[in-house]
């Protein structure tokens, strides 16, 4: 009974940071955005169109919490201002030529993005950018078309990221997801070792039938953002469907996928199973069977079909020229896809009311579920694992930092990184004459 009551009060919080995140930070970014060309009219600067501004709240791109906080709008604008000058060679652009510029350069997306943000108004050739970039970000919003499928040496790449994991472990996973496979010659498997697995290249490496498997080393650290994104970096396949090495896949998954992403009118920009929990005997694994984890299932289910919010053990699948056009996942070690998939669903709740006529869809596969480990559950008991995944959304939301969040859920600090910026703020500082400072843009103390 405290289960169901606990995990139907958690999905009341859930709804509660769905209309935070989808509506009402949009709107007040809005109002936020009308009060700042209010102040430019006042000040005599170069008046800004109104229905264009309003349409700019709405992000190009991820980003994580170090990399908005570590420059202001201003100086992200000013640094995409020298990035453009420097793969265009020119000082001033037509609309026209910023869009495609834009478009087809991932740094430039981010840091427009960045540069966007609701702030006072700015002078100068800052302020000259600004403006333009508000006339255009309609255009920027809008997903490239999907490209053939002749173009893709796979349908799909499944990215499976193992950090101590047994290579006997992965085996029997990727066993079960090529016995369920509908097609796996046309599957790209890409395993990435995050470190610390036992015999991963002896148990998998020889794994036959797959259309292609490989094990990729990734050694940068930064937690699980980082390593999915390198997952995605070495993909090929067109949808990527992003598996971690304890769920277990529902039958022809890889068809349901195709199916979900592919299917018209309305393009899908994601999607995810439904959820599910392994209480089979060998998913106990001789363990207890946890007490109210029906509970669980049910409500997260509810939530996920209510506010369109799977979480990453749903196996969240995006179009290739999606993940890669919208950035990611955050370049951060927790919640980077709580963050992903937060803009995805915004993408689909008001994209059209900023008048894009593609409409975008996040879709939940019904059916079987996706399966994961009842391990967490075993362990620490339904009402301690519903509570804390609660508390920590909650408090990731109020502003806690990634690396805050991740000492107080596993109690140690965050994962090392071998650079403290992001892979696109290294190319930028590259290029552009104002550097980015490389201290940690957000204090780590927990509230």
């Amino acid at each position: 009974f405290l289960g169901w009551v606990l995990a139907i009060s958690c999905l009341s919080v859930s709804g509660y940071h769905y209309l935070l995140a989808t509506f009402v930070k949009p709107t007040v970014s809005r109002l936020q955005a009308s009060m700042t060309i209010a102040k430019s009219h006042n000040s005599k600067q170069p008046y800004v169109n109104l229905d264009n501004a309003l349409r700019c709240w709405l992000p190009l791109t991820t980003h994580s919490r170090d990399e908005a906080d570590r420059m202001s709008p201003s100086e992200r604008c000013q640094q995409l201002m020298d990035y453009l000058q420097r793969i265009s060679n020119k000082s001033r652009w037509t609309n026209k030529e910023l869009v495609e510029i834009i478009r087809q350069s991932d740094v430039a997306r981010r840091l427009a993005s960045l540069a966007m943000r609701p702030q006072e108004p700015s002078e100068g050739s800052v302020g000259d950018l600004r403006q333009q970039l508000t006339e255009i970000w309609t255009d920027l919003l809008r997903l490239p078309k999907p490209p053939r499928e002749n173009d893709y040496q796979f349908q799909v790449s499944i990215i499976m990221p193992a950090y101590r994991e047994r290579g006997t472990h992965v085996r029997a996973k990727l066993t079960r997801a090529f016995k369920t496979c509908s097609h796996p010659e046309n599957v790209e498997v890409v395993v990435v070792n995050a470190g610390d697995c036992v015999a991963l290249e002896d148990e998998v490496g020889d794994m036959q039938g797959w259309g292609s498997l490989r094990i990729v080393d990734f050694r940068n650290g930064g937690g699980r953002g980082p390593c999915l994104n390198f997952g995605a970096s070495e993909a090929t396949g067109r949808l990527y469907i992003f598996c971690h090495s304890d769920t277990t896949l529902p039958p022809a998954w890889d068809a349901k996928v195709i199916n979900a992403l592919d299917e018209q009118p309305n393009r899908a920009n994601s999607c995810a199973f439904s959820f599910g929990i392994d209480t089979s005997e060998a998913g106990l694994n001789g363990g207890p069977y946890p007490p109210g984890i029906k509970a669980v299932e049910t409500t997260a289910n509810i939530r996920t079909q209510l506010y369109s919010l799977p979480y990453g053990d749903q196996v969240l699948s995006v179009p290739a020229v999606v993940f890669d056009y919208l950035g990611g996942y955050p370049d951060q070690c927790l919640m980077e896809d709580y963050d992903l998939i937060s803009l995805l669903r915004q993408r689909a709740a008001l994209l059209p009311k900023l008048g894009i006529e593609e409409a975008e869809r996040l879709v939940i596969i019904g059916g079987v579920p996706a399966l994961c480990s009842p391990r967490r559950w075993q362990k620490f008991g339904v009402l301690f694992v519903t509570y804390n995944n609660s508390r920590f959304v909650h408090l990731y939301a109020r502003g806690l930092s990634p690396d805050g969040l991740f000492k107080l859920y596993y109690g140690r600090p965050a994962p090392q990184r071998k650079e403290v910026l992001s892979p696109w703020e290294i190319e930028v500082n590259k290029m552009t004459t104002q550097e980015i400072p490389r201290g940690q843009g957000r204090p780590q103390e927990l509230p």
